[in-house]
């Protein structure tokens, strides 16, 4: 669990959650904090807006969660799906943190099969709702949108491997060109180099006897070095060889042959037994086994009523073996029966014989299976160790691999593909078996209204019963020998269990009365101890809440208590201020300077005083205005003609330079040209 948890975290403080969690605080996580973690993570695979599981109903959070781990195909531990769902809306780390580990460890393939199901789900329509011919239309054209968005989506999956594929042959190429270049620069530079050089040619022969040389060399060097390696392997062989030579040696000269013969002599017993009794009888169970198959195979079809009485004589005889058990196991007292005890320790060693041999059998298989496992490896040793790639078997090695590369990703795009349509078939085969729930009722009602219920489920009963019947009546035979041969092999077990009960039932009685004497001692203590953890729960509740409640009201005395303390700063700012005023003002001292300059009260009088002046100043300007107002307005009239005087002098002007010629104007003068 430890181990989970810490995966859990690792994977919660990465993007896109980064939660900061350590191991001791994720433990610390309360169930509803443990189903909002699950909640948020589904959200964020299903590309969803968080949800508040606070503000959502039970049934709709449980029917959502398990909604979306049906989705993406979640098996849980659990076979008891009542236990799974309660376990996981009351938020159990148990049941969360397998689910959480599970979804973290799979969040790209599950936020794909979020995706495909947002558009391959289908909506579950009522059967009643199905008549409608409207509804069908629609219906069917929304499977047929279904299936393109499978083709389309195919497509795509296939465009982008190809686009993979495309994307590194175009690196590939990138990366061949830049070489290329690279050595056609080299080249030219080299022949630049050497053009000035005497006896080129003969200089070029040399080099190029040079590089095969070297090349020679270094083949020379890799089978040296291949040599090398082989001379190595078959000397750690040797050494191999001399060793088990040396424990042979060993072996061979501290044993005698009489060591040797016993040994031999013991394997052959063990043989023996093996051939005799062990094996004689599996024989004789597999024979018995096989006889009691072919006697039911032979035995006519039995009827609901036969298999009662089977089932009734069944329980009469294990109810008369248990009773004539214990019966014998009173009446025969080991003490007095002094063959009691050697019958017992010859059953335990046979039985501790049979275990031994049991083991010998399956050490041996298992021997010879890793011992044909180890020479298939060194055959597969032996065979890589005598040849060595070239350069050509290299270079067809990888373009080999690069095909089985695109082999693999074509195979992989078709079983996500296949996976995919998995999860559709998956989905169509459950909404179908809903609908054949819902047909089911639908069909029971109907019977019920016609006076035929149950007709269906007989109906169903006596084709099964008719079926068997004819199955089973191939078969006859062989009912009385293998009830006999059943009873001979009950007898034997039955003894056989008598020999072992007989102490154990005598340890069991006084064992039985002490129980029987503890248990209401034991219901007693376990009910009161029930009530105390109940009450220390609900005592652990009402403390957590009322430090919540005490948090919660401590944090707002806070936040008030630094409000006041900031009125209170203001506060004695202006009761300093006010107390400054009034010394001035009770010395009677009017221009007196205190260490910020002069008091406010001659300052606001200096202001008043000036504003007075301005006032005054103001109102001498508008008496002056109101006396000149009358003579302003004449002048403005006197302005006003004599601005219309000169617009008719400018036009009788312009009227008369055209009455005498034609006026030229040119930048900034007029030229009159006469007729």
């Amino acid at each position: 669990m430890a181990q989970l948890v810490k995966m859990i975290v690792n994977e919660l403080n990465q993007p896109p959650f980064n939660l900061n969690l350590t191991s001791v605080t994720f433990n610390a996580l309360h169930p509803p904090q443990l189903l909002q973690l699950l909640s948020d993570v589904l959200c964020e695979i299903e590309s969803k807006n968080r949800v508040d599981i606070s503000d959502e109903p039970v049934d709709a959070l449980a029917l959502r969660l398990l909604t979306s781990l049906q989705i993406f195909k979640f098996k849980p531990e659990t076979e008891d799906p009542n236990d799974f769902r309660e376990g996981l809306i009351s938020g159990r780390p148990e049941k969360i943190n397998p689910i959480l580990n599970w979804l973290l460890q799979r969040r790209e393939e599950l936020k794909k099969r979020a995706y495909l199901s947002r558009y391959l789900v289908k909506i579950d329509i009522a059967p009643e709702m199905r008549s409608d011919s409207d509804v069908l239309d629609l219906y069917e054209q929304y499977e047929f949108l279904i299936e393109e968005f499978k083709q389309r989506h195919k497509q795509f999956e296939a465009s982008q491997i190809v686009n993979d594929t495309v994307i590194d042959l175009r690196k590939d190429l990138q990366s061949m060109e830049d070489d290329r270049e690279v050595l056609i620069r080299r080249i030219e530079r080299t022949q630049r180099k050497v053009e000035g050089v005497v006896n080129y040619n003969q200089l070029l022969s040399v080099a190029k006897k040079l590089r095969a040389e070297k090349e020679k060399n270094r083949e020379f060097q890799a089978q040296k070095e291949d040599q090398k390696s082989y001379l190595g392997h078959l000397e750690s062989r040797r050494q191999r060889l001399i060793n088990q030579l040396t424990e042979v040696r060993k072996t061979k000269a501290n044993s005698s042959g009489q060591m040797l013969l016993q040994r031999a002599e013991d394997a052959i017993r063990v043989n023996q037994y093996m051939i005799n009794e062990k094996l004689n009888k599996e024989t004789q169970l597999v024979t018995a086994n096989i006889a009691l198959m072919e006697k039911m195979l032979a035995a006519p079809n039995p009827t609901s009523a036969d298999l009662q009485i089977v089932i009734q004589k069944s329980d009469d005889f294990r109810s008369k073996i248990a009773y004539l058990t214990e019966k014998r196991a009173l009446q025969n007292d080991p003490i007095e029966d002094g063959m009691a005890l050697y019958r017992q320790q010859s059953l335990i060693t046979s039985r501790k014989k049979e275990a031994c041999a049991e083991r010998l059998n399956d050490l041996t298989q298992e021997m010879n299976t890793l011992e044909a496992q180890l020479q298939a490896k060194k055959e597969q040793l032996g065979g890589q160790s005598e040849t060595a790639l070239t350069s050509e078997q290299f270079k067809t090695y990888v373009s080999d691999l690069r095909v089985k590369s695109n082999v693999y990703k074509q195979r992989r795009a078709e079983l996500n593909d296949l996976k995919a349509e998995y999860g559709i078939l998956s989905r169509t085969l459950e909404i179908l078996r809903a609908q054949e729930g819902g047909l089911t009722e639908n069909l029971d009602r109907i019977e019920t209204q016609q006076g035929v219920k149950g007709f269906r489920e007989t109906r169903d009963l006596l084709e099964k019963i008719s079926d068997e019947k004819a199955n089973t009546d191939e078969e006859k035979g062989r009912t009385l020998e293998e009830m006999s041969n059943l009873v001979r092999i009950l007898n034997s077990k039955i003894s056989e269990k008598k020999v072992l009960l007989a102490p154990l039932l005598r340890e069991l009685r006084p064992l039985r009365q002490t129980y029987q004497e503890s248990l209401p001692e034991y219901e007693a203590k376990k009910r009161e101890y029930e009530a105390q953890v109940q009450l220390i729960e609900n005592t652990i509740t009402s403390i957590a809440n009322v430090k919540s409640g005490l948090e919660n009201e401590i944090v707002t005395l806070e936040e008030r208590c630094r409000q006041l303390e900031a009125d209170i700063k203001e506060n004695e700012t202006y009761l300093q201020r006010a107390t400054d005023e009034m010394k001035l003002y009770v010395s009677g001292v009017q221009q007196q300077q205190t260490e910020r300059g002069k008091s406010v009260r001659d300052q606001l009088q200096q202001k008043i005083a000036e504003q007075e002046k301005l006032n005054a100043q103001l109102r001498q300007d508008q008496r002056q205005l109101k006396d000149n107002l009358p003579q302003m307005e004449e002048q403005m009239k006197y302005w006003e003609k004599l601005e219309k005087i000169f617009r008719v002098k400018i036009l009788c002007q312009e009227k008369q330079k055209l009455q005498e010629g034609t006026v030229r104007r040119e930048r900034g003068r007029e030229t009159l040209v006469l007729q």
